[in-house]
């Protein structure tokens, strides 16, 4: 089973940097828990609240870029698997096998 994981980019640590130790505890506590959990940060700190909002739109950009790019991977799999049944890929021509095995003219 794959373990679930997340990037703390270093806008997150120059964010975190600037924090008491207290809002650097509840970021990290409240980030952790929106990514594993997709449970909010709950907090009354203002400061906190924005913070959270620009880490949580930060992630969920990753985490639909990561998606849409596993999606372009399958399909680019998908059209490499069917050419190959068909023909062979050359530059940008597909030539069928059977004329490179008949040993007849392409073309």
């Amino acid at each position: 089973m794959k373990e679930k994981n997340f990037k703390f980019k270093v806008n997150f640590a120059k964010l975190v940097k600037g924090m008491t130790d207290k809002q650097a505890g509840e970021f990290i506590k409240g980030v952790s828990d929106y990514v594993f959990y997709n449970k909010p940060l709950e907090t009354k700190d203002e400061y906190l609240k924005g913070v959270y909002l620009y880490a949580k739109n930060e992630l969920d950009t990753s985490e639909r870029n990561s998606v849409n790019g596993k999606k372009g991977a399958l399909i680019l799999a998908e059209k490499k698997k069917r050419a190959q049944s068909v023909g062979i890929i050359v530059g940008r021509v597909v030539v069928e096998k059977t004329a490179i095995k008949g040993g007849g003219q392409i073309g």
